[in-house]
């Protein structure tokens, strides 16, 4: 296990030392991120929310992340959105805090909504120095303060759920694809097959805002392990009979993201990503992430960290 250092402390330690969470309105933030910028007008949009902030400098970076709890049922998942580019996720994220609980701890990179966080040093496990860290790589043992200024929120026994929104995964897919997340095996697809990528699997009957192919959940493996354990098995199946495209992800060495943080270094955690295709219609985007997380909470989540049937 790694030992990692608070950065933003939680609230179970307030009372006992300072935290740098530090409570703000809605309307103080809006200046300074677009998200809450452009939701803070929407009559009750932020109800029985309380908001912190957390800023600190790691590895050359300056990083502002904006935390969001629950104030009826603080204890439940910890929710991510790593990406600030990402506004559907953001726009799902709060609509799961009211209905799930829990807490949400998002990445602010500025007003503008800028995809990687702009500095000039090293981010996550590469060794390189770098302009633009992408957070969603900086899950690391050399980055303790951002790692556990997610992780140092969640509530024992509860899943990490992160949600993100992407681009479509390939030209293959007919939506002219930039990114690597798709359910489908792009090589296949080069030889005039369409079969979901290795430890994919496709969902069954899925309804029409589901079927596309960047849409998609995953839970992370090790491959020494060979295959995925039995319950998560169990899990995906639940979701493929939920209408949710599953993938399995085969982790080797970690790539910086959390899924291969918590698979290497804390399997007991049960995490889970929730991946909607990229949308102009922010509604629609985020309206799938809450069908993928009513489906694994339903189908995959009992007491406990373990994804269970």
């Amino acid at each position: 296990m790694l030992l990692l250092l608070a950065a933003c402390l939680s609230s179970a330690v307030q009372a006992t030392k300072a935290s740098p969470w530090n409570t703000k309105t809605a309307q103080q933030l809006a200046s300074i991120d677009d998200d809450i910028a452009r939701n803070s007008s929407m009559p009750g949009y932020f109800d029985d929310i309380e908001i912190s902030e957390c800023r600190f400098s790691e590895n050359g970076f300056d990083w502002h992340l904006i935390r969001f709890a629950s104030v009826a049922r603080p204890n439940g998942p910890l929710w991510m959105v790593p990406h600030d580019d990402e506004n559907a996720a953001f726009e799902a994220v709060i609509a799961a805090l009211k209905v799930h609980g829990g807490v949400a701890v998002v990445v602010n990179s500025g007003p503008g909504s800028a995809r990687r966080q702009v500095g000039n040093g090293t981010c996550g496990v590469k060794t390189d120095v770098v302009t633009a860290c992408d957070p969603n790589r900086n899950f690391s043992a050399t980055s303790p303060k951002f790692t556990d200024a997610f992780l140092g929120q969640r509530a024992a026994g509860h899943p990490v759920i992160a949600l993100h929104t992407n681009s479509p995964g390939f030209s293959g897919d007919g939506k002219d694809g930039r990114g690597e997340i798709t359910i489908l095996d792009a090589g296949a697809w080069v030889r005039g097959k369409m079969q979901p990528r290795p430890d994919g699997h496709f969902a069954i009957s899925p309804a029409v805002e589901m079927a596309n192919y960047d849409t998609l959940g995953l839970t992370a493996y090790l491959s020494k392990e060979g295959k995925p354990a039995a319950n998560a098995i169990a899990c995906r199946n639940a979701m493929n009979s939920a209408g949710v495209h599953f993938w399995h992800e085969r982790v080797t060495r970690s790539d910086g993201s959390m899924s291969n943080f918590l698979a290497l270094n804390y399997p007991s955690i049960a995490y889970f990503n929730a991946e909607s295709r990229l949308e102009v219609d922010l509604g629609l985007a985020a309206a799938r992430h809450k069908v993928m997380v009513a489906a694994y909470l339903n189908g995959c989540v009992k007491s406990g960290d373990q994804p269970v049937p």
